[in-house]
């Protein structure tokens, strides 16, 4: 996905291999809803369950972040989570409800300029530093200044429609992989332990 947006917003492949005029140059602030984390939760859960569904996030590297699972969830749209300390510019696509937490900044994009999936590209191939000098971080302030570019509607369109259905394949395939894994979680124990008797089943 990354060498298509490439080919699209960087070499122009599909546009004589210029910068279309009708394209502009934004920053992160005007086209995105950009906010900080907060604090963690009062319920958390270490495992997904019917009462905490809903994935926290902080600024790790380990599962894009993930940090447990709670009851209520602070953003409902597909969005873009950027770490701010420690592993700062560290980018990742959320498509479901979640809960960030702090050190980790959100950007929720006005779809009417630009899809959350063409930010996730643009961010991941920018150089995200912070400012400071003793431990450095990413503040909004600053980030909101970040300029980015902003194609035509249908462009963005067309490129969100093609990409789509990767991203959806990529999630479809984590989330048969988190089945897989919590399946696993539960059995494995009862066979080590002789709970769960296998020995006449024919493979």
């Amino acid at each position: 996905m990354q060498a298509l947006y490439k080919a699209w917003f960087v070499d122009f492949i599909h546009f004589n291999g210029a910068k279309p005029d009708n394209w502009t140059i934004s920053s992160l602030g005007e086209v995105t809803n950009m906010g900080a984390g907060g604090d963690k939760p009062k319920i958390i859960s270490a495992i997904q369950t019917e009462e905490c569904p809903y994935p926290i996030y902080s600024n790790g590297l380990s599962d894009n972040g993930l940090y447990g699972y709670t009851n209520t969830p602070k953003i409902y749209d597909e969005s873009v989570t950027v770490s701010a300390r420690g592993t700062i510019g560290f980018v990742c696509i959320r498509h479901t409800p979640y809960v960030p937490i702090v050190r980790l900044v959100t950007l929720i994009p006005n779809t009417e300029i630009i899809s959350a999936k063409y930010l996730y590209l643009y961010l991941k191939q920018l150089n995200i530093t912070g400012t400071g000098t003793t431990q450095q971080q990413l503040t909004v302030p600053d980030f909101r200044k970040t300029e980015i570019l902003v194609p035509d509607k249908e462009t963005m369109s067309a490129f969100t429609d093609i990409i789509t259905p990767l991203f959806s394949k990529i999630w479809a395939n984590e989330k048969e992989n988190a089945s897989l894994s919590t399946t696993r979680d539960t059995l494995l124990p009862k066979l080590m332990s002789g709970e769960l008797d296998v020995s006449e089943v024919n493979f």
